[in-house]
């Protein structure tokens, strides 16, 4: 199993950082890797993420939703499973977003397992560095 977690302050209450992760058009704009997501029912969606040169096609269910405090999704496709929790701890108008990402590969992949994790680890660095990034740079409501 490969493992990733990461943390970054976003100068904005929780109310505003949370559509950021769950609106399917905004995923798309931060997370990294993240090429196609559409709503498929009931907190399901069909995404496409690439990485490493490969794409592969995930289905991504919500499995919990605790607006604006914490979603978890957990997500499946050929040869990968994979579990993203996302924590929000808002205080004095700033938020604390922290990510986790627990990922299984199936068959050959599973021989990657340590590079997938370092790849993972920088992915979800980078997403959350372009979350604040698009986040703080939106208007204000």
């Amino acid at each position: 199993m490969a493992r990733a977690g990461a943390s970054i302050e976003i100068e904005r209450p929780a109310a505003v950082v949370f559509p950021w992760l769950v609106d399917p058009e905004l995923r798309l704009r931060w997370v990294d890797g993240l090429v196609a997501s559409e709503p498929d029912g009931d907190g399901r969606y069909r995404e496409t993420m690439a990485a490493g040169g490969r794409s592969v096609d995930v289905t991504s269910t919500v499995s919990r939703l605790d607006e604006p405090h914490a979603v978890d999704v957990d997500m499946s496709g050929r040869g990968v499973t994979a579990r993203a929790e996302s924590r929000l701890e808002e205080r004095d108008g700033r938020t604390r977003v922290t990510s986790s990402l627990d990922l299984q590969l199936g068959g050959l992949l599973r021989f990657a397992a340590g590079a997938a994790a370092h790849q993972a680890q920088r992915s979800l660095e980078r997403s959350l560095a372009r979350l604040k990034e698009l986040v703080e740079a939106a208007p204000e409501p």
